[in-house]
């Protein structure tokens, strides 16, 4: 599952210049109402619009208070004569799904959804399911202005937008979260390369009887070859993620190639062997699944982060009692200016089923704008959660709302008052464009459709040999054959084949 829960942070949008443009949409709908006033009653106000209910299907649990939220939206949707509300329904993860499509495909008369290239976007797409929102978008400024152009124009299908891109960051940067109590105990300075944190790693194993140096979750070890390089966060002649697991993109060569095969991480992947044999990393890496307590337990010395607004959040309890003993390593974080393809992993969705395409576009304009986002995301103001600033906020209940299905916005998200310092400067910096190097596979989107079986009987290798050799239990260069030799007599290089033609056919038409 792509999906991230997470919080972020930018600048605020200029409610009054909204609501200005708001109201006059609303009188052009009217058709000019108010010259019809009597003269000595000045303008009019617009007609109250009849309220359509917009029905959305979204995964995952109701969150706790959501009624009395809900309740406050569709006032203030009243309010407001935007002419809608809404009625929103969670469907459990586990058929969420298979639930939409069935829905989709009985053509229920509903307006709005999640939906993700790794759940049934490019499929619905194909059967034209989906509303197409180009025109829609360019009348709605709010919108529009909410989240980035560069998100935009590189998360579109076929040079289409087919779906709202709801995300916060605009690429990716890795690192690791690390004890900065133990550092300064044994007289280390900040950490700035690799070779600095290997220091202090092994300082940790050598000097430390009750905690151990580094603990990750075994399904996240994918992402140790990006963070252990000496080409991390940097956009060099790299190998590029690409959204196609254990495929990525080399732009020295304009090939697509096994991850494991880059010589550009392959320093990282000795590493990971090393690291393992020597005990930094766990020998039960493959089976952990409980990397966040062990550290938040105080049983090990560093841990995986990633600048994306959850990783760091996960561990804010620890500096409550007012301690500084975390600080966050990125690997040439002083250089860092990592390639991206700025895309997004979740999509508002207009089913072509609905009868109010404009209306439900209507309402995520209005979700486009700070006050409504606000309420949407975080609560009711006061009971819910109250500002700090204008970026930033202090939790009053247990409200959470998961803004991935509908309201993240990069120029409107906060965070939260707990956030570290490093962490917030870290995901601040991701959520500027600025920050980042333009991938040349930028637009670029997997449709496995035309090697289905093949991609379906190389999937498995990613479990059985491809998070092993990333988590040090088979060594590089065994494991890098063994991965080779089985992905080739599976078909893998037919699946090559078809990403690379993709990607070709994206970057002609650049």
């Amino acid at each position: 599952m792509r999906v991230k829960k997470m919080f972020g942070a930018a600048t605020t949008a200029v409610l009054v210049s909204s609501l200005v443009m708001a109201g006059c949409a609303s009188n052009a709908e009217t058709g000019g109402n108010e010259g019809k006033a009597p003269a000595n009653t000045g303008s009019a106000a617009p007609a109250p619009k009849e309220t359509v209910t917009l029905k959305a299907y979204f995964p995952g649990d109701k969150p706790a208070g959501f009624d009395d939220v809900l309740k406050a939206v569709n006032d203030k949707l009243k309010a407001d004569n935007v002419g809608a509300a809404l009625n929103v329904n969670f469907l459990p993860w586990t058929d969420y799904g298979n639930a939409v499509s069935v829905k989709m495909s009985a053509g229920e008369d509903f307006d709005m959804y999640l939906d993700a290239p790794w759940l049934s976007m490019n499929q619905m797409i194909a059967s034209n399911s989906l509303v197409q929102l180009d025109d829609m978008v360019g009348q709605r400024p709010e919108l529009q202005a909410s989240i980035p152009e560069e998100m935009w124009e590189y998360n579109k299908f076929d040079g289409k937008i087919m779906g709202i891109p709801l995300g916060t960051t605009q690429g990716q940067l890795y690192g690791l979260l690390i004890r900065k109590d133990l550092r300064e105990k044994y007289g280390l300075p900040e950490l700035k390369t690799l070779g600095d944190l290997e220091t202090f790693l092994y300082k940790v194993k050598e000097q430390e009887q009750d905690v151990k140096p580094f603990v990750i979750n075994g399904i996240k070890a994918d992402k140790l070859p990006f963070i252990l390089s000496d080409s991390a966060n940097m956009a060099l002649d790299e190998v590029l993620e690409i959204g196609v697991n254990m495929f990525a993109y080399s732009t020295k060569d304009k090939k697509v190639v096994g991850q494991w095969e880059s010589p550009m991480i392959a320093d990282a992947y000795e590493r990971v062997t090393r690291y393992y044999q020597d005990g930094i990393l766990s020998k039960n890496i493959a089976q952990e699944q409980n990397a966040e307590t062990l550290f938040k337990q105080g049983k090990y010395a560093a841990t995986y982060y990633a600048a994306d607004g959850v990783e760091g959040l996960k561990y804010s309890e620890m500096l409550q009692d007012g301690s500084d003993k975390l600080e966050v390593f990125i690997p040439n974080g002083d250089q860092a200016k990592p390639y991206t393809a700025f895309q997004q992993w979740n999509f508002l969705c207009i089913p072509a089923s609905s009868k109010n395409p404009e209306l439900a576009m209507d309402v995520a304009n209005w979700l486009s704008i700070k006050e409504n986002h606000d309420l949407m995301e975080y609560g009711i103001q006061g009971k819910d959660w109250e500002p700090v600033g204008e970026t930033s906020y202090k939790v009053l209940s247990s409200y959470t709302f998961p803004g991935y299905v509908l309201t993240w916005r990069p120029t409107l998200n906060r965070t939260p008052d707990t956030m570290a310092a490093d962490d917030k400067k870290w995901f601040d910096f991701s959520t500027d464009p600025a920050n980042f190097t333009l991938s040349p596979t930028a637009g670029f989107n997997f449709n496995a459709e035309k090697v289905k079986t093949e991609y379906a009987k190389i999937t498995p290798l990613h479990d059985s040999i491809f998070l092993p050799l990333n988590q040090g239990l088979l060594a590089a260069e065994e494991g890098k054959k063994t991965l080779g030799e089985k992905m080739a007599s599976l078909g893998g290089q037919k699946v090559i084949d078809e990403i690379q033609a993709q990607i070709d056919a994206v970057v002609a038409g650049k």
